[in-house]
């Protein structure tokens, strides 16, 4: 049995377990994009999934119809004419007494013209079915998660050589992005975020034309995609000779970091991985400088289940891959972020990514 048929498998207990009858997911224009990817191995930005307990249907357009019948090999393949909207008779043809949507992906608009066509089967909104499958990552998707991490790996290197006084936060993000487009990436995880001096401070900075200066910070948050899967790292460096407190900031971080890396394993409660990093910043006095969570998943969106925050409610499992990434913000002056990625393992973890921290890099 191949991967897509197991978890097509896995996808049908889930239902039979909640007692619903079939699944719906739409995939328009990316709506869906990674839970069709998931299921299918089918990357197109137009796809629906009609799945019972004994058939499952994928229909699509004729711009995807011939890649998808040869692509994906469990499904009938099917071309859809007309509006997407006519996937309801086929949907009453089945016969059955409900079918679950996808209702975080799918607009209030399309839940509403498909429940309307609907004769005999309830249309049941739903949230989660696909993506608490893809919590726990295989040996294949973590493998593609450690070949993305490596070319981000090495996009780091090569952008240090190119960080000095002068150049823009923007010439900066378009070299992360030339680099790891030549050297095998699909293309970017997310739009690198490349903050400088007193932006390092926001958490998610777009790059401006903002110039490098001696002296500053540089933030750079970044990450590959390749076989659909994500990375993403985050360093912060300094251009030239570190201060006092550049370097005490640094400190504080690296060592948050590290003792929620040293703490991470299976079992855990969301809070329970958080909390390392957040007392250790705490306790150094910078507790109201530290306001988002500790991490999150990783896989085929840049941000999946579980959270590491002290708001979640997500256990821990052997198998996920998540994001360590505590930082200090400190408005006016500028802030550190340092951010790695690790599986969960059932003592511990394993880091995946390995590019240097130990100290507060100078360039």
């Amino acid at each position: 049995m191949n991967t897509y048929a197991i978890r097509l498998e896995r996808l049908r207990d889930t239902l039979r377990r909640k007692k619903l009858d079939g699944f719906c997911l739409v995939n328009v224009e990316g709506s869906d994009r990674s839970n069709l990817y998931y299921l299918t191995g089918f990357s197109g930005s137009f796809g629906v999934l009609i799945i019972t307990k004994d058939r499952q249907i994928f229909l699509t357009d004729s711009r995807y119809i011939t890649r998808a019948k040869e692509t994906v090999l469990d499904y009938e393949v099917l071309e859809l004419k007309g509006r997407v909207t006519t996937v309801a008779p086929r949907i009453n043809r089945l016969k059955i007494k409900n079918i679950a949507i996808n209702a975080p992906t799918t607009s209030t608009w399309l839940f509403h013209q498909l429940r309307d066509r609907l004769k005999k089967t309830r249309l049941v909104p739903v949230a989660g079915l696909v993506e608490t499958l893809r919590v726990i990552k295989d040996d294949s998707e973590i493998q593609a998660i450690e070949r993305a991490i490596q070319l981000t790996d090495k996009a780091f290197e090569f952008i240090l050589g190119k960080v000095k006084p002068g150049v823009t936060e923007r010439e900066l993000s378009w070299e992360i992005e030339k680099y790891i487009r030549t050297h095998g990436g699909d293309g970017l995880a997310f739009e690198s975020i490349v903050a400088t001096g007193a932006t390092t401070a926001m958490p998610h900075y777009e790059p401006q034309d903002r110039e490098v200066q001696k002296g500053d910070f540089v933030l750079f948050d970044m990450g590959a995609k390749v076989d659909h899967y994500c990375a993403d790292l985050t360093r912060t460096v300094v251009v030239g000779r570190a201060s006092a407190e550049q370097k005490k900031i640094y400190k504080i971080v690296l060592e948050a970091q590290e003792r929620a890396i040293r703490n991470l394993r299976a079992g855990l409660t969301s809070k329970q991985a958080d909390a390392p990093a957040r007392e250790t910043i705490a306790q150094a006095g910078y507790k109201k400088n530290f306001g988002h969570g500790t991490g999150h998943g990783l896989g085929l969106d840049v941000h999946e289940s579980p959270r590491l925050s002290p708001l979640g409610k997500d256990k821990l499992q052997a198998g996920n891959v998540v994001t360590v990434e505590p930082g200090i913000y400190l408005p006016g002056w500028g802030g550190v972020r340092i951010e790695d990625v690790a599986v969960v393992e059932e003592k511990g973890c394993r880091v995946l990514t390995q590019a240097p921290k130990k100290r507060l890099i100078e360039v």
